[in-house]
């Protein structure tokens, strides 16, 4: 079978992709920032406009920090077609750890919550109900002793969400394992592992690798786009922010 040249297709010709097609081919880390920002699902601070004059805006953190780049996945895994791919992209990756089936499958909430139902169905495994209520995670779903879990999330940066859904599994939970890894399907802090005080470290399986830059608010101004005058907002806020900042440097 004749690999399909993702790089290149237009927005309308990747919503055709049929998932199927890629059940047993490992995406590169090139084609997946690809579909993104096909997609307007990434975006990314432009050095050279800014050399032009153009500084516009760049990404304000939940942490605080500032960022020459974004990732939505409310916007990249809204189509069923890319949800699913990235869901047999995660069940390759699985299948690669080498280890026996989880008895349940962890969403992160919200941005892997369909995500995880998709991989369940493809891996035959129950998906847990976990809902965030007013910025917290809740888990609604009873485990029982000895049952294991694996969870999944969209993108990682620091591990802050994976953190506080392992600490609250535990808490609520005592009697479950969970396995030592994390599946994502972009990997833009770096790490490689996660560690959780007191419960241990978790390796992170990526389907792709993808660096994004990081700065406090003291050092953007000498080493990020502040430097060329950008102002830092939160680009998640609403549509309008989002529109904001993706077009903030044409």
């Amino acid at each position: 079978m004749t690999k399909l040249n993702l790089l290149g297709m237009s927005k309308e010709e990747l919503l055709l992709l049929n998932p199927s097609d890629f059940a047993d081919r490992l995406l590169s880390a090139e084609e997946v920032i690809y579909i993104a920002e096909t997609l307007d699902a990434f975006w990314h601070y432009n050095y050279e406009a800014a050399e032009q004059g153009r500084p516009g805006k760049h990404a304000l953190l939940k942490s605080g920090l500032h960022s020459d780049g974004f990732l939505i996945s409310k916007i990249l895994l809204k189509p069923d077609n890319i949800r699913l791919i990235m869901a047999h992209q995660l069940k390759q990756l699985f299948e690669r750890l080498g280890i026996a089936k989880p008895d349940w499958l962890i969403g992160v909430p919200d941005g892997a919550t369909a995500l995880a139902e998709d991989l369940g169905r493809i891996m035959g495994v129950k998906v847990a109900d976990l809902q965030k209520r007013e910025g917290r995670i809740t888990v609604i779903t009873p485990f029982k002793p000895g049952e294991r879990l694996l969870i999944v999330e969209d993108f990682c940066t620091k591990g802050t969400g994976f953190k506080e859904t392992v600490i609250l599994i535990i808490s609520k939970q005592s009697g479950a394992e969970i396995l030592p890894y994390e599946l994502v399907i972009v990997n833009r802090g770096g790490l490689k592992k996660i560690k959780v005080e007191g419960v241990g470290d978790f390796t992170i399986a990526p389907v792709a690798e993808h660096r994004i830059g990081e700065w406090t608010q003291e050092e953007c101004p000498h080493l990020g786009p502040c430097k060329f005058g950008s102002i830092a907002i939160k680009p998640k806020v609403d549509e309008a922010s989002w529109r904001d900042i993706t077009t903030s440097q044409l």
